[in-house]
């Protein structure tokens, strides 16, 4: 078989002669090649078309790496809110107040709320006696 069949005729002529003589018409894909005009054509658009990707790729990473800066603070916060959230509480670093119990031989530690933190057995160093001690002692306290 040719490569070309109906190579001397016309391009416009040869769909109709080749229907007529054919012995069957049938559907199916095939790839239509370029000519060399198109095959330019096709380049230089390709060309235009990089070109505006690239400048818009180049502003995408502009917003892009402002949007990380407005977002990273916020997802910080998330992470701590989160932490605090697991934990049932956040730690606080303030003032909390030591009670010793001479009688239970206990000191105990209370938040500024009067929240007891932490209850344990006197060491023997908190075994001497405060003015504040005694002061609760005498019952006027209260």
């Amino acid at each position: 078989m040719k490569d070309i069949m109906l190579a001397d005729t016309p391009v416009e002529q040869r769909a109709q002669i080749l229907r007529d003589s054919c012995d069957e018409v049938v559907e199916r894909s095939y790839l239509s090649k370029f000519s060399q005009e198109e095959t330019n054509e096709l380049r230089a658009n390709l060309v235009e078309v990089q070109i505006k990707m690239k400048e818009l790729t180049e502003n995408f990473e502009v917003v892009k790496a402002d949007f990380k800066g407005k977002m990273k603070p916020l997802q910080e916060r998330i992470g701590k809110m989160l932490d605090d959230l697991r934990k049932g509480g956040e730690y606080i670093n303030g003032e909390c107040y030591k009670f010793i119990d001479q009688d239970e031989g206990r000191v105990g530690y209370y938040t500024p709320d009067g929240y007891l933190l932490e209850e344990r057995p006197m060491k023997p160093e908190e075994r001497q006696k405060t003015i504040q001690m005694a002061v609760r002692l005498t019952g006027t306290d209260n």
